[in-house]
C-alpha cells in the first residue's frame, strides 16, 4: 500500500467581486419619474404591486416571498440593483425613494435591468461582468 498523507486545507482568502474601493461611475439610465412612459406597466405596478415586486425579485435573484414578508424590501432591492450595476447612490437615498415613491422606484429598477439586458436567463453572466 502506498503511504498517503493528507495535508490540511483551509481558506486563506475570501473571494471578492471587484475592488470595493473603486469609484462607482454609473448612473441610472432611467429617471425616477419616467415611470409613466409605459402606462400599461405603470398600471400593473400600481394595481398589483406585490405581483410586480415578485417579478422584479426574480430578475435580481431574490425570493418572490420576500416582498410579502420583509418590510422595506424595496429599498433593499434598490441597494442590490445599485451594487450589481455599480450605480452611484447611498442607502439613505434608496430608503427615502423606496418609501416615498415605491411604484416609481420599482419601475425604475425593472426598466434599468431591461435596458441593460439583464433577465432571468442571462443574469449570472451579466452580474459577473458588472462586478469585475
Amino acid at each position: 500500500m502506498a503511504n498517503i498523507t493528507l495535508e490540511p486545507t483551509h481558506v486563506t482568502n475570501q473571494p471578492v467581486a471587484g475592488n470595493p474601493f473603486e469609484q462607482l461611475d454609473n448612473e441610472w439610465s432611467v429617471k425616477l419619474f419616467s415611470c409613466f412612459d409605459n402606462i400599461s406597466q405603470c398600471c400593473y405596478a400600481y394595481w398589483c404591486f406585490c405581483c410586480f415586486l415578485g417579478s422584479l425579485s426574480d430578475k435580481i435573484d431574490e425570493s418572490k416571498l420576500s416582498c410579502c414578508c420583509v418590510p422595506n424590501v424595496l429599498s433593499m432591492y434598490r441597494m442590490k440593483v445599485r451594487s450589481i450595476l455599480r450605480i452611484e447612490g447611498d442607502s439613505c437615498n434608496d430608503y427615502c425613494i423606496a418609501s416615498c415613491c415605491p411604484v416609481c422606484a420599482a419601475l425604475q429598477m425593472s426598466n434599468e435591468l431591461k435596458n441593460r439586458n439583464i433577465n432571468k436567463s442571462n443574469r449570472s453572466s451579466n452580474y459577473n461582468k458588472n462586478t469585475h
